[in-house]
């Protein structure tokens, strides 16, 4: 395949790091028809991940190698490591090295636009998890804004109405600018809309990591030592706060994620009960939205589909989870 030049990137050489097989990709070049049909074991997918110190998006690769290797289609899975210049720089890459479809977890949708619009223009380009209006075949998510509703609305119960909560927020960081924010703003509305009213006293980045959600708490509670609720935009963040708040002994602060149903939190909603400190999540599988990312992916690349039928959104399932329900989500062999 003749790759045509893109625009500069802001670095111009980095270490593609091949976490597994070889490589696929599904991207969006703008074919009217249904490509050559190809057997699957000589169709190869990339996968341009953002990071993988989460868990959420471990998960994702987890999923994708276990369809290549169950389908029998090659896989090159890159980690950017949370840098938006150097998933550019893999996902160039895989392109240029004539995968047939590219599959993006966009870390960066307002700075990588124009470059993913090019790629997408020369192999199709499908989103997973965090994709850019416009470019691309499709985006498989959750709808951010819907689960951070339902679980905002469950915090609400907790509190009841007509409650005025102290509220610290624990988000993704400055390139976090299509996912946190709507999950943010569900969970606030969720409040509302539970009748409870709330003031924001901290608002700081972790970055999706449990880790770093860590020094992030803390330094929260140093400044505001009685806040009533920590929200994290996901459970790795969440689940980072209530370690804090055990190994300062602080059993009154409750904590909520925005989504994920991630096992670890959902087994800190069953041990906790109706009165246990982690209040409730959202559901949002990586398996789910992995899994078709992957059956788009392979259908384009195997020409039994043509990029232009499928819808350019597609959402998940959508559910708040909390002490009420956790039990229909709660698997125990899990990878998430």
């Amino acid at each position: 395949m003749k790759v045509k030049r893109l625009r500069p990137l802001a670095v111009l050489s980095v270490t593609v790091t091949v976490l597994a097989g070889c490589s696929t990709m599904s991207g969006n070049a703008s074919s009217a028809s249904a490509r050559k049909a190809k057997g699957i074991t000589e169709v190869r997918i990339g996968f341009a991940q953002r990071q993988l110190d989460a868990p959420y998006f471990a998960a994702m690769v987890d999923v994708a190698e276990k369809k290549a290797k169950k389908e029998g289609f090659r896989l090159e899975v890159q980690n950017a490591n949370g840098d938006a210049v150097t998933q550019l720089n893999q996902a160039q890459t895989m392109v240029a090295q004539n995968v047939d479809v590219l599959v993006v977890d966009s870390m960066s949708p307002r700075t990588q636009k124009v470059q993913l619009q090019d790629l997408a223009g020369e192999v199709p380009l499908v989103f997973l998890d965090t994709g850019i209006e416009g470019v691309g075949v499709t985006s498989v998510s959750s709808d951010n804004y819907a689960i951070g509703k339902l679980s905002g609305q469950l915090a609400a119960h907790r509190f009841g109405r007509g409650k005025t909560i102290s509220v610290a927020i624990l988000n993704g960081g400055p390139d976090d600018e299509v996912v946190g924010p709507d999950r943010r703003k569900g969970f606030l509305d969720g409040l509302r809309a539970g009748g409870v009213t709330y003031e924001i006293v901290a608002d700081t980045p972790a970055l999706y990591s449990q880790d770093a959600a860590v020094p992030a708490t803390e330094s929260v509670l140093a400044a505001h030592h009685h806040v009533d609720l920590i929200l994290g935009l996901n459970d790795s963040m969440t689940l980072g706060a209530l370690q804090v708040l055990r190994d300062q002994g602080n059993t009154r602060t409750l904590v909520a994620a925005a989504a994920d149903g991630q096992k670890e939190a959902l087994r800190e909603i069953r041990r906790g009960g109706c009165t246990g400190q982690y209040v409730s999540t959202g559901l949002n599988s990586p398996a789910l939205a992995a899994g078709r990312a992957f059956d788009i992916a392979v259908r384009i690349a195997t020409g039994k589909a043509a990029p232009r039928s499928f819808g350019k959104q597609q959402y998940t399932k959508a559910a708040g989870i909390d002490c009420h329900n956790v039990d229909e989500f709660w698997d125990p062999d899990a990878v998430f």
